[in-house]
């Protein structure tokens, strides 16, 4: 397995591929600055895999009761209340595509959030890299990702965490995983994988973008919309 080097502020480590097909083959890199219109299937796009940006504005993609409801740009909510800003990285591929541990570490939490649209069955791992205690969380993953683990158990980078999730277990998105670091430890499995205009600069600075040792996924920084 090809490691990937870090950059930013774990520049000097090495991190296993959180996918390693992803890097395999061209994938395609996705514009949800619009939301899901126009958006094919990965199976109709002539990819296996694709990748969904950190830091973006995702319109009208959040719309069960966990983000109030209804669409809230139909519904005129302010950009100070609407959640729709991505804090992490997608990785879509097949059902069962394996999810593999990018550093050494332990399992912080497992379980399942059940929400519609929230992150199913999820992973989180805990990490030292470069002096800096990090989190990790892996989200939409399959039921017997989460299930086989416990706080405390050991991961070592490159192994296997768990596999990509049905819509009927991941909370009814299509197949990927949702990539998340958060400098800040998390209260149980879960982080806000979406964040509102009040909420942006702080959210920058406590999860910082997953390219850092996921490699470079895709060209641009700052908010996408």
């Amino acid at each position: 397995m090809k490691l990937i080097p870090g950059s930013g502020r774990f520049a000097g480590s090495s991190f296993a591929p959180l996918v390693p097909g992803l890097w395999e083959h061209p994938y395609l890199v996705r514009d949800f600055t619009r939301g899901l219109e126009g958006q094919a299937p990965l199976s109709e796009t002539g990819h296996g895999y694709d990748v969904g940006r950190y830091n973006e504005r995702r319109r009208s993609m959040y719309t069960s009761e966990l983000f109030g409801g209804a669409d809230p740009w139909a519904a005129g909510v302010p950009p100070s209340q609407r959640r729709d800003i991505h804090i992490g990285i997608d990785i879509g591929g097949p059902v069962g595509t394996a999810v593999h541990a990018v550093a050494d570490g332990t399992v912080h939490s497992s379980g399942y959030n059940a929400a519609a649209l929230d992150y199913g069955h999820v992973v989180v791992t805990e990490h030292r890299l470069c002096g800096v205690d990090v989190w990790a969380l892996h989200g939409h993953l399959s039921a017997d990702s989460s299930v086989r683990w416990r706080p405390g158990d050991k991961v070592a980078r490159g192994e296997v965490l768990g596999w990509l999730g049905g819509t009927h277990e991941n909370g009814g998105w299509p197949p990927h995983v949702h990539f998340q670091l958060s400098l800040c430890r998390p209260e149980t499995h879960d982080m806000p994988g979406v964040v509102a205009d009040a909420q942006h600069a702080s959210a920058l600075q406590d999860y910082p973008d997953p390219r850092a040792v996921l490699g470079p996924l895709y060209e641009g920084d700052g908010l996408f919309e």
